[in-house]
């Protein structure tokens, strides 16, 4: 038999909300073009460097599959009418039902398994489950969904590698990443590993749930209804993020994330129906470490042009990044501003970089390349936002809390 997990559901439920800005609504033509409006940054010399709108260049390469789910061999059996089973060999699982129960790796006494190799019939086919290479793309669709950075794929560095003869093989080892980010000229390399896929069966008491309906009202049906959702199988995948340095061989980042996927309450599924949960729950993974990426890679953009009211009370700067950029409504950026700071000891000029204490929030006024948004801050602050100045979006939040439960 196998074990049944009981999730108990306290009474008294706190509960998160992800308060994100809500995008305002403006006409920017509402207020004409100041010559306060007009007046451009000036970058001092040391600065233009840092004040270039650089894209960092990113390659994503496969994950190691440190997990027993790659290549397999499925043999699936079905005796007439009577009932079915699926077992994995060389992949470290086998999925089971038949009489007796249902389980992982369930196998019946040996009359019956004799019995049932006499009735059954067997057809056998080979599977690779290409966990490292499905985590990729997931990390390619995760990126684009950020924005603001060039990507790479496995296939674009084979094009690109291929006139040196070099072999893709052993691209999750951070000396061969480094080597093929430096001869395809992209900044970082994006990999990592799948370490840990966990199944388990998960189950709601139903006092519990009556609890939570008489306890809670309409709350608590609500509650008892999404817990419902989660019962059954649940699938966990661990995965290991790395960001390597191509011009220094360092880590930049590591983090490690967990992902879930509820395969439901059905008593038998096969390898493939594993393998298809493990990549969901990876996707899910990543949404964890959507803040540090966004950090890490900001996007960047400048300022196009302002308006504002006549009072000076409220201020519009277009800048120039919109939805093709991953911008979206109600996001918000910095405004970054450029100084000259000359050492008092040797002389030596450096550039600062400061942000100003106000925040541009997206309004629903967005487009493919630009997008309107709304100056917030006190009003001697609004009014030091200039044309040209940079501007950088703010780290992205992650995967929510409440959609990781249901």
């Amino acid at each position: 038999m196998f074990k049944r997990y009981l999730l108990v559901a306290p009474f008294s439920v706190a509960f998160l909300v992800a308060c994100g800005t809500k995008a305002p609504d403006i006409d920017p033509t509402a207020y004409q073009i100041t010559p306060e409006d007009r007046i451009r940054v000036q970058i001092p010399e040391v600065c233009r460097v840092a004040y270039e709108n650089v894209v960092p260049k990113i390659a994503v390469v496969d994950f190691a599959n440190n997990t027993t789910f790659d290549l397999a061999k499925v043999v699936q059996s079905q005796a007439r009418g009577k009932y079915s089973r699926q077992e994995v060999h060389a992949g470290a699982i086998g999925v089971v039902g038949g009489p007796g129960g249902v389980g992982i790796g369930y196998v019946g006494g040996e009359a019956e398994k004799g019995q049932w190799e006499k009735q059954a019939q067997t057809i056998s086919r080979d599977v690779n489950a290409k966990l490292g290479e499905s985590v990729a793309e997931a990390v390619v669709a995760e990126l684009a969904n950020i924005g603001g950075m060039k990507i790479y794929t496995r296939r674009d560095l084979q094009k690109v590698l291929q006139e040196q003869k070099f072999q893709m093989s052993g691209l999750v080892d951070p000396n061969t990443a480094v080597q093929i980010g430096q001869l395809a000229g992209v900044r970082y390399i994006v990999t990592g590993a799948v370490n840990n896929i966990n199944l388990k069966w998960v189950e709601i008491g139903e006092s519990v749930k009556r609890g939570l309906t008489e306890h809670l009202g309409l709350l608590g049906t609500a509650l008892a209804a999404g817990a419902s959702t989660q019962e059954g199988w649940n699938l966990t995948v661990d995965l290991v993020v790395k960001v390597i340095d191509t011009q220094t061989g360092e880590v930049i980042l590591s983090k490690t994330v967990s992902g879930r996927e509820v395969l439901g309450k059905t008593p038998t599924f096969n390898f493939d129906s594993i393998i298809g949960g493990a990549k969901k729950a990876a996707q899910e993974a990543l949404e964890d470490i959507r803040p540090e990426l966004s950090k890490l890679f900001p996007l960047r953009g400048y300022i196009i042009q302002l308006r504002t009211a006549p009072d000076q009370s409220k201020r519009f700067a277009l800048i120039n990044v919109g939805t093709k950029n991953g911008v979206k409504e109600g996001q918000e950026f910095f405004v970054i501003d450029f100084q000259e700071v000359e050492d008092p000891l040797t002389g030596k000029k450096t550039c600062d970089q400061i942000k100003l204490p106000v925040t541009l929030v997206v309004s629903k006024q967005i487009q493919t390349d630009k997008a309107w948004t709304v100056v917030q801050g006190e009003k001697s602050q609004i009014m030091r936002v200039k044309l040209g100045q940079v501007v950088e979006r703010k780290p992205l939040e992650g995967g929510s809390v409440i959609k990781k439960l249901f």
